[in-house]
């Protein structure tokens, strides 16, 4: 039993940071973004090439992925603060790891935040969808939730992956810092 208690707690130190979040990786890459495309759940078609100039935040997640729900309500009102600046781009997109009825659905449902606090919760979000995963295998991800955030050069800025207690936060600090470059 104390071998087990003691991997247990050895897991639980390996699998969070010294504030007691989840680990997660954030790289500021400053290389260029490679071209992508997708399309929003309700059909429309994003291309990077309509979108350079402007600051991107590219959100990945499925409907099964618990941090990619957590998430949410810190995404929305990030999403709130800027989704009537036209400087920006924000897009939630789905990996292309289940259908896009599955994403769908999720999308369109009440739905919840985080296992079973917060049913009924629904979100005001450009939900899109990646398929055959294509926008992720050209930036070179392989998990969810994972953020990308490219600068109004085409750059990418921000390569994080895993959940972020404090993510509105986190978003809003780089975004206001790539809008006042130059």
């Amino acid at each position: 039993m104390k071998i087990f208690i003691l991997v247990c707690f050895s897991f639980c130190l390996m699998s969070t940071s010294s504030h007691g979040q989840p680990m997660h990786n954030e790289r500021d890459t400053n290389q260029i973004s490679p071209e992508f495309e997708f399309f929003t759940l309700t059909g429309q078609h994003v291309s990077s090439q309509n979108l350079k100039g402007k600051i991107i935040v590219l959100d990945f997640w499925s409907s099964d992925c618990t941090p990619c729900r957590k998430s949410m309500p810190q995404i929305e009102k990030f999403y709130q603060q800027y989704k009537n600046d036209q400087r920006v781009a924000i897009y939630l997109v789905n990996s292309g790891w289940e259908t896009i009825e599955k994403a769908k659905g999720f999308a369109n449902s009440k739905r919840s935040s985080f296992l079973f606090f917060s049913w009924g919760t629904t979100y005001d979000l450009p939900f899109a969808y990646d398929q055959g995963s294509s926008t992720m295998k050209a930036l070179n991800l392989d998990s969810n939730p994972s953020t990308i955030i490219i600068d109004a050069r085409f750059r990418i800025r921000v390569d994080h992956s895993g959940f972020m207690r404090d993510f509105y936060d986190f978003l809003s600090k780089h975004v206001e810092q790539y809008l006042t470059e130059k």
